[in-house]
């Protein structure tokens, strides 16, 4: 198959073929009428000398209108109105800009386009097949992978760190504290959190490893504080019974404080919890202390090495799994993908759902991406050389111009001989 430029030439040849053998026909009219006087009279000669006349006049006419348009005639000191593409360049930017805008991507073009595709059921119906859904977790997986791998570039991590830091820095890290803490201890919500670490204590000393633990701290409190009683008393025996008199005690109260919403220990909880928050809001101690934390944050090596350690750990593990092809995290995505794609195809509220957000993101996307498009295009097209975009419209669209100046030839032939008919018609009536 031939390409555009040698599609345009044959084209061209074609045309300049059919304007020649008119001017060679209305030569040998011509030439036949001087030389030949017995024939000058023909009516065949002179309807063949007409039409030829005609479309020599029709398909230079058309020459001059299509090569007008790409080139300047003449090429030196060119007449007004010729080379119109090339002269006209910004014009043409802005209009087919304009033209893609007002008819491609106004806002009721896209709603339409939305509605009418039902972009639901055909992702459904694409991520219902299996190929397409692991194409895609693969796609997903190497996105992933590449992301992390750039992330893991020296200069990035290091502009990740200095935004981290001055993140950090920026942050009221006091007032941060202190709503955190006033949304938490609302309507006295603290006291959840207390009765759960209430359940979960009363649960670890009923735990026989915490009671043997107990006990064999005993022990050595006996042999370390009271040596010498612990040589005439069975400190086994005694650290036994001390950690379940201890565990007995404790749960005890731990009981009462659970089982009682006005018991004094609560109180004296809701004291410590409402001073530490005055402290935070007011206090100039807390303050210094909450600053030196942050800072030692920022700046605290050893943080910095274990965050260090633990993403370089977690992204080697990650990058192991995303590029493992056929792995279990490429798997696990497949399936999910296939099963939100069944949903889809077989859910016709949640499809209905997901195209009434999908055309409201395209209302709201189209006046921006049309005018990034638009600007596109005017810029792009004002970017190009004059000269070679001429060459690359009659490139594309040339072909079917050649087409016209053919059809102006053979057309301006039969103009003339119907000409020629009605003059003879006219002739004959008035003589």
């Amino acid at each position: 198959m031939l390409d555009k430029s040698a599609q345009l030439n044959q084209a061209k040849r074609m045309a300049l073929a059919c304007l020649i053998f008119a001017a060679v026909v209305f030569v040998a009219a011509t030439c036949t009428q001087v030389y030949f006087p017995q024939l000058a009279q023909s009516k065949w000669l002179g309807l063949v000398k007409m039409a030829s006349e005609a479309a020599l006049i029709g398909g230079l006419a058309d020459w001059f209108a299509v090569t007008a348009l790409f080139k300047p005639i003449p090429r030196k000191y060119p007449i007004p109105h010729t080379n119109i593409v090339a002269n006209n360049k910004h014009a043409i930017a802005d209009n087919l800009a304009l033209f893609v805008k007002e008819k491609f991507f106004h806002v009721t073009a896209i709603e339409q386009l939305i509605a009418s595709s039902h972009p639901a059921k055909g992702a459904g119906r694409w991520l219902s097949n299996e190929q397409h859904a692991a194409r895609l977790s693969r796609f997903l997986c190497d996105a992933l992978a590449g992301m992390l791998t750039v992330l893991d570039d020296a200069p990035v991590k290091r502009f990740i760190a200095k935004t981290a830091q001055r993140g950090i820095e920026e942050v009221d890290l006091r007032q941060l504290i202190a709503t955190v803490l006033a949304s938490v201890t609302r309507d006295r919500q603290h006291q959840v959190i207390l009765d759960k670490l209430l359940g979960k204590l009363a649960q670890l000393l009923a735990e026989p490893d915490t009671q043997e633990y107990i006990a064999e701290t005993l022990v050595v409190w006996l042999k370390t504080e009271h040596s010498r009683i612990e040589k005439l008393l069975p400190s086994s025996w005694l650290s036994e019974q001390g950690a379940l008199i201890a565990v007995r005690a404790v749960s005890h109260m731990l009981d009462d404080v659970y089982a009682d919403a006005q018991h004094p220990l609560r109180y004296a909880f809701d004291e410590q919890v409402d001073s530490f928050i005055e402290a935070v809001n007011s206090s100039d101690d807390m303050e210094q202390k909450i600053s030196q934390f942050k800072q030692k944050l920022i700046h605290d090596p050893a943080l910095k090495r274990y965050l260090s350690h633990t993403w370089n750990s977690l992204q080697r593990t990650m990058l192991t799994s995303l590029k493992n092809k056929e792995g279990k995290v490429e798997t696990k995505v497949a399936g999910w993908l296939k099963g939100l794609g069944d949903t889809l195809l077989h859910d016709d509220s949640l499809a209905s759902t997901f195209d009434a957000h999908i055309g409201e993101a395209g209302k709201y996307m189209a006046p921006e991406l049309a005018e990034f498009l638009t600007r596109h295009i005017r810029d792009t097209i004002n970017s190009w050389d004059e000269s070679e975009m001429a060459s690359q419209i009659e490139l594309n669209i040339g072909r079917d111009l050649q087409k016209v100046r053919i059809n102006g030839t053979i057309v301006g032939g039969l103009i003339g001989a119907i000409l020629f008919v009605i003059e003879q018609a006219i002739f004959a009536s008035a003589g």
